[in-house]
C-alpha cells in the first residue's frame, strides 16, 4: 500500500491517494494552468471541493520543501 506524505498508508483506490496524486500533479504544472485548474474544479466540485486540494496541494508542497 502506498504511504502519504504524512507517512500515513492508504489504499491506492482511496479517496486520500486520489486526493494526493491530484494535488501533485497539478502543482507540476505552471502557475496560470493551477490556477485556471482550480477555478473549474470549483466549478464542478464546489467550493469546498476546491479547498480540500488547495489544502492538500499546500501539504504536499510543504512536505516537498522540507525534504
Amino acid at each position: 500500500m502506498p504511504l502519504l506524505p504524512d507517512g500515513r498508508e492508504v489504499d491506492s483506490a482511496s479517496e486520500d491517494w486520489r486526493a494526493f496524486t491530484e494535488a501533485r500533479e497539478v502543482l507540476s504544472w505552471p502557475l496560470e494552468k493551477r490556477r485556471a485548474f482550480l477555478e473549474g474544479v470549483e466549478q464542478k466540485r464546489g467550493k469546498a471541493g476546491s479547498d480540500y486540494l488547495r489544502e492538500t496541494m499546500t501539504r504536499v508542497h510543504a512536505k516537498a520543501r522540507a525534504q
